[in-house]
């Protein structure tokens, strides 16, 4: 049965708390895909620049902070003035403050206990850039994806944007977790929201659902969940150091020569990956 967003949440409520009773260290929080983040890292930093955002010395904010993953992002490269990083748990947010608090008070990042949906969210001056990594396909329910953009909207600094990761298929597609809308709709509910899509960068084929890819799980689909499927058994088994190094260099190979062959010859929305998605308020078009 598909879950609700109090679902998800109750989830990860548990998930939070038990990951930070049973980390050895802060290394042991680090659950994202060592390919995909030699892909998307760059890819943000790049995407950054070219959006020309203040980041350093400029004022960050992180919802769905989880266990830091963005939030050590943005501290090894970036100096921002202010970080903040938010979740709907609180265990989320005990976490955080074990594994990633503390320090020089001006320049530790500030954690809260806040929710993205709440229309009564406030969360003090608006940020330079706003991150949403996989957040917003967790909220399946419209009326709470609508609050959710409009939060967004007013808490993008002028000249700012949200970054957000999205597949952007063809058709909405509904799993037990997810509810990944398609490009017209998440184009359509951005747009009312008050803001409009300035980038999207493609950054992964393998690493990720292959949710961009419309038809039956049994297409292309399923061929391309059977490389993910193969690459997650390979990383999970008892390699030693330097065979886990070859084989996580040889698949980021593999995703960039894939991604700059078809970067030649298919629109970003169309390739079957997960995308790096840019917003910014309409009023800042030029």
């Amino acid at each position: 049965m598909p879950m609700t967003q109090t679902d998800i949440r109750a989830h990860y409520e548990q998930d939070w708390a038990q990951r930070s009773e049973n980390a050895d260290g802060e290394q042991a929080l680090r659950y994202s895909d060592p390919v995909e983040d030699a892909i998307l890292y760059p890819a943000y930093t790049r995407l950054v620049e070219d959006l020309g955002l203040r980041v350093d010395g400029g004022r960050v904010l992180d919802v769905g902070a989880g266990s830091g993953r963005w939030i050590r992002f943005f501290r090894e490269r970036y100096a921002p003035a202010t970080l903040m990083g938010i979740d709907y748990t609180a265990a989320s947010v005990a976490l955080l403050e074990r594994w990633h608090g503390g320090g020089d008070p001006a320049t530790a990042p500030v954690f809260r206990h806040a929710d993205i949906t709440d229309p009564g969210i406030d969360l003090g001056a608006p940020y330079d850039l706003v991150n949403v990594a996989n957040v917003l396909f967790h909220i399946p329910e419209p009326e709470l994806f609508t609050r959710a953009l409009a939060n967004l909207a007013r808490l993008v600094a002028p000249g700012g944007a949200i970054l957000t990761t999205e597949y952007l298929p063809h058709t909405t597609m509904r799993t037990q977790w997810m509810l990944v809308r398609s490009r017209y709709e998440f184009g359509a509910a951005v747009e009312a929201a008050g803001l409009q899509i300035a980038a999207v960068r493609p950054f992964g084929f393998f690493t990720n659902d292959p949710f961009g890819i419309d038809g039956p799980d049994d297409g292309p689909r399923a061929a391309f969940g059977r490389v993910r499927e193969g690459v997650r058994q390979l990383f999970a088994s008892s390699l030693d150091e330097p065979t886990r190094a070859f084989f996580v260099d040889l698949m980021t190979d593999i995703e960039r020569a894939t991604l700059a062959f078809a970067a030649d010859h298919v629109a970003p929305e169309d390739l079957p990956a997960q995308k790096l998605v840019a917003l910014r308020r309409a009023t800042d078009r030029t």
